[in-house]
Order: C-alpha cells, then sequence, then structure tokens
C-alpha cells in the first residue's frame, strides 16, 4: 500500500476519535468512558475510509480492465470533447499505473532483532 495512504488512514482514525470522545464527554460527563468511546471510533473511521478506498481503487482498475481499445487515427483533427475524455483516460491511466505499482513493491523493513546482528 502506497505511504500516502498510511497518513490518511491516521487522520480519518484520528478525526474518528475526536468525533466520538467529544460526543460522549458532552452526553456522558465521563472521561474515561469517553476515551473508550474514542477508540472505538477512531477503529470505526479508519477502517470505514479503507474500505472506502479500497472499492474506489477497485472500480477504476475494473473500469479500466473493461474499456475498449480505442485506435485513434493519426491524421484526425480532436474535437474539443475528446480533448477533455483524453485528459481523464490519461489520468485514470496514471491512477491505475500508480496503483499497481504501489500494491506491487515490498518495502524492506529492518526485522526486530536486525540492530543485534550489526
Amino acid at each position: 500500500m502506497n505511504d500516502d495512504a498510511k497518513y490518511f488512514f491516521f487522520l480519518s482514525g484520528f478525526v474518528g476519535f475526536v468525533f466520538f470522545f467529544s460526543f460522549s464527554l458532552f452526553l456522558n460527563h465521563d472521561p474515561l468512558g469517553s476515551v473508550l468511546y474514542g477508540s472505538i471510533g477512531s477503529l470505526f473511521f479508519s477502517l470505514s475510509w479503507r474500505m472506502i478506498l479500497m472499492s474506489a481503487l477497485k472500480k477504476v482498475q475494473f473500469s479500466k480492465e473493461n474499456e475498449p481499445n480505442n485506435v485513434s487515427k493519426p491524421n484526425a483533427v480532436p474535437s474539443p470533447q475528446s480533448t477533455d475524455s483524453d485528459n481523464n483516460s490519461e489520468a485514470v491511466q496514471s491512477a491505475v499505473k500508480a496503483n499497481i505499482e504501489a500494491s506491487s513493491q515490498k518495502k524492506a523493513q529492518p526485522e526486530f532483532g536486525d540492530f543485534l546482528n550489526k
């Protein structure tokens, strides 16, 4: 998964914590219970936004796979409407390529005992 997506999940989890914490503190006036509800809200928001992002990425990849191959004529003059759709398809193609590269690259992360071997 791309590193930028991790920050998105952290941010959505924080928003969930703040929302659930403040709402339960306002209703119950119990700080300890509010921390518990805030942590549940953090998990709920981060997992829900993760599912939303995954479904959006799958939809983009699915639509790109099912898109027919358009063969352009070399001497054809593009119309203004086709230029917008070409820019959109290039953006979708770029997004799909970046998602595939991000999901296929695995970064080497140091193991717990690696610092002992030095």
